[in-house]
């Protein structure tokens, strides 16, 4: 058997239905990304949405994407970005927004496979880290079920995406992090956002993955911002479930990007 996950990010939505960032108006952009979502007809096991919900870190703004995102609710986790508001995300989407004191994350075992979603939010800044905290609930969750064929999520990406001014904004201190992936071998997967475009990249035996934003996308292997005319989308998993007794780092999956087929809206460069 097959499940199917989504991942969403980077709304970058703003409390004003109308605002526009970069030259997109997010809103409109993300109920044109979730109407592909749903036009794909998957039945989607899981989503994931690995941060930035907002621009303006406003109460209203997260109620807005709440109501957009209702009908996934039900199997959905969200994780913080560096332009959300910790707090704000955890009263609007309640348990969804579960986790630690140390921050929103979650661990969950769906179709054989165990999902994990960690926190990388720094308040008030962009880069972002695994606090040591974080850190060590994660390698808890790895070694209680090293058997099961696991992804990671997260906001910040933990290794280079071949950009100097992303990889600047990128995870610090990466290295406890990447150690703990590189000797966990059932870590099939570590997916991220924060960067607003595909790449593919290795951690040990894991793929690195990042997803494009919903709204406005970034123009690969650059040194400098510059806006992508690309269509922004979403990421999708197929994972299959584990026979008895097979060995985590054999069992299949893939992944795909699928984007809108046009931009309908301008995209100016900044």
């Amino acid at each position: 058997m097959t499940m199917l996950l989504l991942q969403l990010s980077d709304l970058h939505l703003f409390a004003e239905p109308d605002g526009v960032l970069r030259g997109v108006p997010t809103r409109d952009s993300l109920v044109e990304v979730l109407e592909a979502a749903r036009g794909t007809g998957m039945d989607f096991g899981r989503v994931v949405v690995t941060g930035d919900f907002t621009h303006d870190e406003r109460r209203e703004t997260y109620q807005a994407v709440h109501g957009l995102l209702d009908e996934w609710l039900d199997r959905c986790h969200v994780l913080p970005g560096n332009h959300d508001d910790r707090a704000l995300l955890r009263e609007v989407f309640g348990d969804r927004a579960g986790g630690t004191d140390q921050g929103i994350c979650f661990s969950e075992s769906v179709g054989g496979w165990r999902l994990i979603g960690i926190d990388t939010h720094i308040p008030g800044e962009v880069p972002g880290r695994v606090e040591p905290a974080m850190l060590d609930w994660l390698a808890g969750e790895l070694d209680q079920h090293s058997s099961q064929p696991t992804i990671l999520f997260q906001h910040h990406p933990p290794i280079s995406v071949g950009s100097a001014w992303l990889d600047a904004i990128g995870l610090r201190d990466p290295g406890p992090f990447r150690d703990l992936v590189t000797r966990s071998p059932q870590v099939r997967v570590v997916s991220c956002g924060h960067v607003h475009q595909e790449s593919v990249g290795m951690l040990g035996r894991a793929a690195v993955l990042t997803v494009p934003a919903t709204g406005v996308q970034f123009t690969p292997l650059l040194d400098a911002p510059h806006v992508d005319a690309i269509p922004p989308g979403f990421r999708v998993f197929a994972v299959d479930e584990p026979a008895p007794g097979e060995d985590a780092g054999s069992v299949g999956w893939s992944s795909r990007v699928i984007r809108l087929p046009a931009v309908t809206f301008p995209a100016v460069d900044e």
